[in-house]
């Protein structure tokens, strides 16, 4: 197929329309012919021919025969004086038409002609309208104008036809607009690896190309970019590991200078370096946990016997509580006996979000936990004591390095812990749904993870 352009698209579109238009004015004037030539129609041009026969056959006939009366006309019969005797007409139209037409010399009573006929002892009064009409009297009380019924009749199957081409053009330039469409939202997902095909139109493919080269230099700009992401992590992740070893060696000897006798001075100063020392070991773990946030940590989902996940994350909580002397309430509400996950990964998302619950719960307060079944998903509830999520959190707490003021005079906190966890739960096709609680007053975490 050919590439056409729009305007070409456009006088097809025209054309048809005008060739619709002629066909349906030529067929419907032919089968008017038609009808008149079977009589099914009586022309206008016929009505006073007939009218002056029939008035001459009734004028020179010794009786007056109703037969002779043509069948489009109405009649009534008068006495020389005007009175009405019978006929086709009311009484009452009958007087009205003798009024105007005899009395008052008027051939034409709005809309019909009338022709009087006087005989020796009395006077027919005929009425007919001088138009086109049907022979049939049931169609021509329903439609006493056959012009009219014809010129309606094409005006109908017109608009019928504007709105079928007009729907039939607009599918197939819709057809070809929707390739744009569909092009910029795959571009908009980053959904580079497809092949744009030619719409058959030449404004169109114009566009489609010029979103082919946009396309392109947004495929080598991303692959540019994750080969240089990929890069920086690796070498972050790299130089994290690197300097683990002498941080172990550094605390490892400090340890030993414990086991000597030292003064109070030296005691000190032992315990900044130990300090130390563990503080930077917690800022190496993040930036490893980082380095392996999104696609770059190992995932490998299998079916889990949930109440030995469940045993496992209770272990760590219980743990984590301990700690603090803070009160774990634990409820499961599930009867499903495996789940499709990555064990390992989700056991680093709750131990991410018990960390937080348990750091912003006082001592002596609970965290509560709770498990169901919803929506063809298990749900997880973790709820904490604390002062809750501020507005800020609820909206980008997630978001990688995002610290609210609560965070930022933690020690424990760099912005990484709920992004980790929620990178983790999206592999899974589920979410990490953050809210206040009206219980507690504090945060809650909900993870949803599907069957």
């Amino acid at each position: 197929m050919g590439v056409k352009k729009l305007r070409s698209v456009f006088m097809r579109y025209i054309f048809t329309v005008a060739g619709g238009i002629l066909f349906i004015i030529a067929v419907n004037v032919g089968l008017y012919m038609l009808f008149i030539n079977t009589e099914v129609i009586i022309p206008a041009m016929n009505i006073e021919d007939s009218i002056d026969d029939a008035a001459e056959k009734i004028q020179t006939d010794k009786l007056f025969d109703t037969a002779d009366i043509p069948s489009f006309c109405d009649y009534g019969v008068y006495s020389p004086t005007g009175a009405f005797q019978y006929g086709s007409l009311s009484e009452d139209t009958a007087n009205t038409f003798w009024e105007k037409a005899v009395i008052n010399g008027k051939n034409v009573v709005h809309p019909y002609r009338v022709r009087i006929v006087d005989r020796e002892n009395e006077v027919i009064l005929l009425r007919y309208r001088l138009t086109s009409q049907f022979s049939n009297p049931a169609l021509r009380r329903i439609c006493p104008t056959s012009d009219f019924c014809l010129i309606g009749l094409i005006m109908i199957e017109i608009i019928v036809l504007l709105l079928f081409v007009s729907h039939w053009f607009g599918k197939y330039t819709g057809r070809k607009i929707d390739k744009l469409l569909i092009v910029t939202q795959k571009i908009e997902k980053q959904d580079l690896d497809f092949k744009i095909e030619s719409s058959g139109i030449f404004e169109v493919d114009r566009a489609l190309s010029a979103l082919e080269h946009l396309k392109q230099a947004l495929k080598n700009s991303l692959a540019e970019q994750w080969q240089a992401d990929k890069l920086r992590q690796e070498q972050i992740s790299a130089l994290a590991h690197d300097l683990k070893t002498p941080l172990t060696i550094i605390r490892g000897n400090t340890e030993l200078l414990y086991d000597t006798i030292l003064a109070d001075n030296q005691k000190e100063c032992a315990d900044y370096i130990e300090g130390s020392v563990v503080q930077m070991q917690d800022y190496i773990e993040t930036l490893i946990d980082m380095t392996k946030a999104k696609e770059n940590f190992p995932f490998r989902r299998k079916n889990v016997k949930l109440s030995s996940l469940l045993q496992e994350i209770r272990t760590q909580a219980k743990g984590l509580c301990a700690v603090k002397n803070i009160y774990l309430e634990w409820r499961e509400n599930v009867d499903r006996e495996y789940i499709f996950a990555d064990s390992e990964q989700l056991i680093r998302v709750f131990a991410n979000v018990f960390s937080n619950a348990i750091e912003y719960t006082p001592a002596g307060k609970t965290v509560f936990f709770e498990v169901y079944e919803k929506d063809n998903s298990i749900l997880c509830s973790i709820t904490d004591m604390g002062s809750g999520f501020s507005p800020e959190a609820l909206k980008h707490a997630t978001e990688l390095f995002f610290m609210d003021e609560q965070s930022r005079h933690s020690k424990s906190h760099y912005g990484i812990g709920l992004y980790v966890a929620d990178s983790i739960i999206a592999k899974h096709g589920g979410q990490l749904i953050l809210s206040n609680s009206e219980k507690t007053g504090g945060a809650q975490v909900i993870i949803k993870i599907p069957y």
